[in-house]
This record gives structure tokens, sequence and C-alpha cells, in this order.
């Protein structure tokens, strides 16, 4: 038997590694050293991690790991770097920008600490939601899948409490009712699928799996409760660390003020914008009245996933009827609740990927509905949230012809890059840019879709000032709140869900803006070198088949795609 590799070992094994492929590199021309380069890096050669033991079953949550796999991504931006890129062609040049960005980050990433400071990282069974998601019944292969990670969810929690160290007050509350629905789940509706479905070879084993793992998760809800915290606003990542993301991971040219000071403008036009609708709808209410009664107007308790379903199909039958973009086939969209993770940071819902079932891509579209345990005025805020408007434009965004279409064309591109590394700023941006493209050819039937619509945008607009005013200090937790309930007119609720999701994922927010933003003056700039012969599906089917790349690095693709033509 071989003896399990310590993480001395591994380091070890890396070097060797690093010191062979490098020699091989050097002796070949800079397209084949690019092109062995990446077979490498998807192959795992980079990717050092912890033999999965009794001690460290779970190896990317261990404080050893980050160390291991920094290495691991110091020496794979060695190699890449000894690649001469002006011998590249334009769309390795890219690909080769992509990993540069990712290795840099992975690298400086290990001064957050994210195994002592992010308690929800040692919450493991999140797929369990999607396997049982809409009274489905899980096949006799997932059920093997599903006992083998209830079997190893207890590691990770008891890794969870060696480990876990002063992490912000905030994130332990998120952790805490993430593993209270856990909790629920597993003694519910869960348990109900066991009883009821599963192959009776199994129930036993099953039974007990979740009798360990919700006793244990009470253990862990004690645990965080009596854990030293850091200060209340630990998870602030401050202006140097954001600058760099916008700068060196998304290829902006702002820094964190700029980007603050970009977003207010498009604030105030939103605001005109809506203020314009408002008369055209009702001369005598501002926007906001006009607002307070469209959230009167919602699905019923229970409903709410249908409407979504319903609005979803509508899009997608206006896509086709048109011929206003391919939709590769064969492809279906579920909706599924949000799982529990989500439910603290996704106030309406999202899109939760493709899994691939009997060949068939399956998107996921997270939907956050009425769940057990909600008080009546809880119902009553995530109702009026969840109204017809805004369901119809979500409904867009998340679908068809938004990331479910885009996540379509990314996971057929020829690029192992483009598939793997996708653009926050890119997936956000077109999923903006297809709301004001459905604007355009008649999606929006009513008043309040089309006051969804600009309000959504202005919600996006507060993004952009709000996520960096969180992270630079220059706004409170409870500031960023009550900025979203009264420049907004968000509901609580939904607000509270908004902020709690920037505060773990430093410049995702603004994306939707600055994303949309990018492509609107890329198409201009394209339609007014082109005239007619660019149109918008042409334009909308260039931009998914390029990949979800940063907006620097989509008009440069871009370009060269129809000028050199």
């Amino acid at each position: 038997m071989t003896p399990p590799r310590t993480p001395v070992a591994a380091l070890l094994i890396s070097l060797l590694f690093h010191a062979c492929t490098s020699v091989a590199l050097r002796d070949t021309t800079p397209v084949d050293q690019f092109d062995r380069f990446v077979d490498s890096y998807f192959s795992g050669r980079y990717k050092f991690t912890l033999e999965a033991d009794s001690a460290n079953l779970f190896p990317h949550l261990h404080r050893t790991a980050d160390s291991v796999r920094a290495a691991g991504a110091t020496a794979a931006l060695k190699d890449l770097r000894s690649i001469d890129t002006s011998f590249l062609d334009l769309d390795r040049r890219i690909d080769w920008l992509l990993l540069e960005a990712s290795f840099k980050r992975a690298i400086r990433d290990t001064v957050l600490r994210e195994y002592q400071r992010v308690p929800g990282r040692y919450l493991t069974i999140g797929g369990l939601y999607w396997q049982i998601a809409g009274g489905r019944n899980p096949s006799r292969s997932e059920w093997i899948t599903i006992l083998k990670d209830l079997h190893n969810a207890p590691s990770a929690l008891k890794l969870g409490m060696e480990q876990i160290a002063d992490p912000p007050p905030l994130w332990v509350r998120l952790a805490s009712a993430t593993a209270a629905r856990y909790r629920q789940l597993l003694r519910g509706e869960f348990a109900d699928r066991v009883t009821t479905s599963a192959p009776d070879s199994f129930k036993a084993s099953l039974v007990d799996a979740v009798d360990t793992l919700a006793s244990l998760l009470d253990r862990f809800i004690a645990f965080l409760s009596s854990v030293n915290p850091a200060p209340d606003d630990g998870w602030r990542v401050g202006e140097e660390h954001y600058t760099w993301l916008l700068r060196e991971v998304h290829f902006l040219p702002y820094n964190a003020q700029e980007l603050i000071a970009e977003g207010r403008r498009v604030h105030e036009e939103t605001k005109q914008a809506l203020a314009d609708l408002a008369r055209r709808i009702d001369p005598a209410k501002s926007w906001k009245q006009l607002v307070e009664e469209m959230k009167t107007r919602h699905p019923p308790a229970g409903g709410i996933a249908e409407a979504y379903r319903r609005e979803s199909d509508r899009a997608r039958a206006l896509i086709m009827n048109k011929g206003m973009i391919a939709i590769p086939e064969p492809e279906t969209l579920l909706f599924v609740p949000t799982p529990p993770p989500l439910r603290e940071t996704y106030a309406w819902g999202g899109y939760g990927g493709i899994e691939v079932r009997d060949s068939v891509p399956h998107g996921r579209f997270f939907v956050t509905d009425i769940v057990p345990g909600m008080s009546t005025a809880d119902i009553e805020q995530k109702l009026r949230a969840q109204n017809d408007g805004w369901i119809t434009v979500i409904a867009l965004h998340e679908g068809y012809p938004g990331h479910h279409l885009q996540s379509l064309y990314t996971r057929n591109h020829p690029s192992r890059v483009r598939v793997r590394f996708g653009s926050s700023y890119f997936g956000e941006g077109w999923a903006l840019y297809c709301e004001a493209w459905m604007a355009r050819e008649g999606f929006y039937e009513n008043a309040d879709d089309s006051l969804a619509w600009l309000q959504m945008r202005l919600w996006r607009t507060a993004r952009v000032m709000i996520d960096p005013s969180l992270h630079l200090g220059m706004m409170s937790y409870e500031e960023a709140v009550r900025f979203f309930m009264d420049e907004v007119g968000l509901e609580r609720s939904s607000a509270e869900a908004e902020v709690n999701r920037y505060t773990t994922w430093p410049t995702q927010a603004p994306s939707y803006v600055i994303g949309w933003l990018e492509i609107e003056r890329l198409h201009e700039r394209l339609r007014n070198m082109l005239g007619a012969a660019l149109s918008d599906r042409a334009f909308a089917e260039a931009l998914l088949n390029t990949g979800s790349l940063p907006p620097a690095l989509l008009k440069r693709a871009l370009f060269h795609r129809f000028l050199s033509q």
C-alpha cells in the first residue's frame, strides 16, 4: 500500500514536476508550449492537494491546502510567464491572460484566511436540494452519491470546529441559519423521500447517516454561538485589495473610487428615466408610489415558481418566433428551490448552472419561495418582493436569453480555458443587455413590466456604489440596507439579502451595470463601423460564441472577429 502523502511530500512532487515541465516547455515553439501548458493544467498537474484520509477528508477546506494550492499556482504562473506571448495568436493570448489572472488571484487569496473566517464553507450538502428538487426521485447511482455525501459531511463539520477562528459575526449568523435549514431539510422533506423512494438496501444506512449529521449540525450551531468573533466589519477587504481585483482580475480601468463615481452617474440617469416613465403612466403619482402599488400584484404563496416558469416559457417562445438567436438543442430549464446556503443572499433566486442528465443539459433556475417557519410578516415581504413585474424581468435575466442561454453556449466553446474561467462582468452584463434587448422586442406587456425593468436597473446601479463603499468603510451594513430601501424601494428582507451577499463576494455586484454598459458601448461602436451588416442576432451570437470574457478582452476579440473579415 502506498503511504498517504504529507503536505511536504506534495510540495516536493510539485517542485519535481515543475522542473520537468519547465524543460519540456523550453524545447518547443511558443504555440506548442502554451497548448502543452493548458493540457498540463487541465490534467491536474498544477493542482496539488492533500490526500483524502481520515484527517484530511476535505483537502480544499484545510488550512494546509491553501498553502499547497498557492504553491501550485505559483509554479503554474512561473511556467505560464515563460511562454513568449508575442508568437501566440489572439485567442491563445486571451486565454493566457485569463489563466494569469486566475493564478494571481489564487496566490493573493491566501491572505483572506477563508479556512478560518468563512464558517459556511464547512456546510457541504448543498447538492441535496438539487437531488430531490421538484419532487424528483433520485436514481440508484444518485442515492449512492447522496449517501457518500452524508457520510463525508460530518468530517467537514468537525474540521470546521477545529479551524474556525475570528469569523465576522454576520458570516456566523448566515452559517448558523444555513445549518438550521439543512437540519430541517434532513429531518423533514429528505427523510420523507428516503422513506418513500430510496432503495430498500440503502434505507437503514441513509437513516443512520441523517441522524448522525443532524446531531452534528446541532453541535456546529452551538459551536458557532461560542466562537470568538472578528469585528462587525471584519468582512471588509479594503480599498487596495478591491482596486487590485478590479484591475488585475476583471481588467477594468477603474479604481474603487472611480467605480463609485460611475455608479452614481448611471444611478441618477436611471432615476430620471423612472420619473419620466411614471409621468407617462400616471402624472399624479411618483415612481415610488407606482412601485408600491406594483408590489401588491404578485402570485399567491406557493405559486412563485410557477409564475417564473410561465414567464420563462413566454420569453423562449418570443425568441423562437422572432428568430432572435439560436438556442442550442437539446436543453431544458428546471425551476427548483434556492438551496439553504443561498437563501440568505439570493432574495429572488438565481441561475444554478447546468447538469447533464441522459445527455441533455438541464439548467437550474433557483427560486426563493415561501418556506416553512416564515412569519406572516416575512411571507408578505417575500410576496411583495416577488411581484409580477419583477418576475417577468428576472425570468428572462436568469433563463432565456440570459444566463441559461449563455451557459449553453459556454459549455460548447472549443477553448477549455473559456469554459472554465468566466467573467461575471460578461455574464451579468449579458443578462442586463438581454433585459434591454427584450424590451425592444416587445416582451414587456404592461406598465408593471416596464416599471420593474427600470426599478431593477436602479437596483443594479445602486450596487455599483454600495459594494465598493462597504468594502472601503465608506458605508455601514445598516446604511447600505437603508439605501436600498429608501433609494430603490426594496423590502427590508431583500435589502439585507443583497448586502449579505456583497460582504462575501467583493467586486461581483457592480458587474451587472458595468458589464452591460461595456457591451452596449461595444455594440454601438461596431454598429457605427459596420452599419446594417451587423444585425442584433449576429452581434448577440458573436458575443456568446466568443466566450465569457472580461470587457477589455471581449472588445479585443470582437473587433478582431468583425474587422478582420
